[in-house]
């Protein structure tokens, strides 16, 4: 565990970590907050290192340098939840307890002196007594209030971490999706993968729209942008729930197959190309439909000892046969 539940511990490093992104002008953001607070807390060996060698350099701190150490140390982890925000959650929560059982105690203390007083204002030769339980009470009054504003300054405190929890979550999912398919990126592939059993069966598909830059040119960015969206949720459509689809580049897709064999992954390749050839897209403005899409596919079934990297390179070198071939075709390795 990173701070072993200190509560003021947390807060000096926070504040810390809010004055090193003030210092240089970085927005508070929770990708630039968490990399700052590993750095600060010298609970992240490899991210400070680095950090510290681009400032000897005299090199700027800028926001595109912390987002790269947050891509490269912790966005495929969940390090942050764990070692950060987790601790500092439970330990604001705990204070939580321990507050709201002090303001029960003091509710029942405070009816007791209530009714001792009552009992006392009847009794002439009491009133001495009666006034030390009036101190007694103010005091608890007192009391009570200092530990009703703590209690919500900690609420709004224990809020504050859950948003920024989400918020990282976000950030997370971000880091290893694309943004115009939904689909994984690089990144989120290869998380992915360390999830699946090499061992077992598994097959590629890498998939290639043909003669995509002529569209792009033709019709432009936007409408090449929608082509990519169209086949992307073909291929979403056409796989299982277990399979991972991935925008690898530009106009380039790759599957994984997961335990599937090389005759059932050529089967889902040719579903997704035919699919594909008989999209009709047209544009909005002009009503025009654009010239018929087709891919070509390249498929690969992991061997033994054959690990991810190599695997893609077959498929891919399937997917030179396919163009080579003529286009729009699938191609077996």
């Amino acid at each position: 565990m990173l701070i072993k539940d200190n509560f003021d511990e947390a807060l000096k490093i926070s504040e810390a970590a809010n004055e090193f992104l003030t210092h240089y002008k970085i927005p508070a953001s929770p990708v630039n907050y968490s990399v700052m607070y590993l750095h600060i807390s010298n609970r992240h060996e490899k991210l400070s290192a680095e950090l510290e060698r681009h400032i000897e350099k005299h090199q700027t701190i800028d926001l595109t340098f912390i987002e790269g150490l947050f891509e490269k140390y912790i966005s495929h982890t969940h390090s942050i939840d764990k070692q950060i925000l987790d601790p500092i959650e439970k330990s604001l929560t705990s204070a939580l307890e321990k507050i709201n059982l002090q303001v029960d105690s003091d509710i029942t203390v405070a009816s007791n002196l209530r009714k001792a007083e009552q009992a006392l204002s009847k009794h002439e030769y009491h009133k001495s007594m009666q006034s030390i339980v009036t101190f007694f009470m103010n005091s608890i009054t007192s009391s009570q209030q200092q530990h009703s504003d703590l209690s919500l300054a900690l609420t709004r405190s224990c809020g504050e971490v859950s948003f920024l929890k989400s918020k990282l979550e976000a950030a997370r999912h971000e880091a290893i999706v694309d943004s115009l398919t939904g689909l994984y990126n690089r990144r989120g592939c290869d998380i992915k993968l360390q999830s699946i059993d090499i061992e077992q069966v598994h097959s590629s598909l890498a998939i290639d729209i043909d003669h995509f830059k002529s569209i792009n040119d033709q019709f432009g960015h936007f409408i090449g942008d929608k082509v990519i969206q169209r086949i992307a949720k073909v291929i979403t459509s056409s796989i299982s729930e277990h399979d991972i689809a991935v925008r690898f580049g530009g106009e380039e897709f790759v599957v994984v197959m997961v335990n599937k064999t090389l005759k059932q992954a050529h089967e889902v390749a040719e579903k997704i190309r035919l699919a594909i050839a008989q999209l009709k897209l047209m544009q909005r403005d002009s009503k025009a439909y654009l010239p018929k899409i087709s891919v070509s596919i390249g498929i690969a079934q992991r061997e033994d000892e054959l690990n991810w990297r190599e695997l893609f390179e077959q498929a891919d070198t399937a997917l030179y046969q396919a163009k080579s071939n003529g286009r729009n075709r699938s191609v077996c390795l």
